[in-house]
């Protein structure tokens, strides 16, 4: 079996390179001694249409630049079904661009101070670079991820909006309140994840999934049925009635609360249930989510109080003791 020199990594903040902490990203390709290059795609508080996308271009450039199937291990850690994206060639034109993602007024100094830490040689992509970085390169990382539109291919012509349901900005207030609903973002989740697993499976490359947490195939944000916009432009959404799925009522698709790949139990949705059955859970890890092991099992804490992005032993830990006896265990890959 050949061993993989390059790793490509995708997810949202939580595997974000960088970043405030380092992700589980940096700890696999510094523990893999085979790994040579990296390519890390995650970008935060993107959807999963998004990460599919970055990941699957950052494969076929890869292949441009003479890497083989063989060559690669994708890693991916999946994110929320209610973070949504509209492409438009001119959505800059329609709608006032939120505020940098999670950062606010803190952002210049948060961007020095994150080039700063990782200016040793460690793990890096360049975005506006074709080919693959070398690990021993010794180049700094370019900040190019926290800002809203994002791109697959051009960051020159960035036209996918991202949106979460909690920002204030008039495209995401618009789309949550016309667009959105909970069948639908998780009907697109399975999708997103088939689309993936399937592209890497048709190749032949080397893979594990993720997820971040518990909203990756459950919704709690809000919809357009029973929600309207508010006058209040602090308060974005105003429930009218009770929600169908929220966080204290039964969810679109259940999990049996001990085991986390478990067949689902509760069918409420045939246009879910299968696509969600076809998803192969044997290249899942054998955790809940990320956020699930580190507050659960690691014995390392969060860095910081309020904030819920694993620190970086917690994700050090979390690369330890789970991806890399699935890797060793699943490929023979240490």
């Amino acid at each position: 079996m050949t061993t993989p020199n390059l790793f490509i990594s995708g997810g949202c903040s939580y595997s974000q390179v960088p970043n405030r902490d380092q992700c589980w990203p940096i700890h696999v390709s510094q523990e893999l001694s085979s790994i040579r290059y990296v390519s890390h795609t995650g970008h935060g508080a993107v959807g999963n249409d998004i990460i599919s996308r970055k990941l699957i271009s950052k494969i076929l450039k890869a292949e441009e630049e003479g890497y083989k199937p063989e060559d690669m291990l994708v890693g991916v850690v999946w994110s929320g079904c209610d973070r949504q994206s509209h492409y438009a060639e001119n959505s800059h034109l329609n709608y006032h661009r939120s505020n940098p993602i999670g950062l606010g007024e803190d952002y210049a100094n948060f961007r020095f101070e994150i080039e700063r830490e990782h200016v040793q040689p460690t793990v890096f992509d360049l975005e506006d670079k074709e080919m693959c970085s070398n690990v021993n390169s010794g180049i700094n990382h370019t900040y190019q991820h926290a800002m809203n539109p994002a791109w697959i291919r051009d960051h020159r012509n960035p036209n996918y909006y991202i949106m979460n349901p909690h920002w204030k900005d008039e495209m995401t207030t618009h789309y949550f309140e016309r667009f959105v609903n909970p069948a639908k973002a998780v009907i697109e989740t399975c999708e997103h994840i088939l689309r993936t697993q399937w592209f890497l499976k048709s190749k032949g490359i080397k893979y594990f999934f993720s997820e971040y947490d518990n909203d990756v195939f459950r919704y709690f944000g809000p919809h357009s049925h029973g929600y309207s916009r508010t006058d209040n432009k602090n308060d974005t959404f105003k429930p009218e009635s009770p929600l169908p799925y929220s966080r204290d009522s039964e969810c679109i698709i259940y999990h049996d609360s001990h085991t986390r790949h478990d067949d689902i139990r509760h069918k409420i949705n045939p246009e879910i249930n299968y696509l969600y059955d076809a998803i192969d859970k044997d290249y899942f890890l054998p955790v809940e989510t990320l956020q699930d092991w580190v507050t659960d099992v690691s014995i390392y804490t969060h860095a910081r109080e309020g904030d819920p992005h694993p620190s970086t032993e917690q994700h050090k830990d979390f690369t330890q003791q789970i991806i890399l006896p699935f890797l060793l265990e699943k490929y023979n890959i240490q």
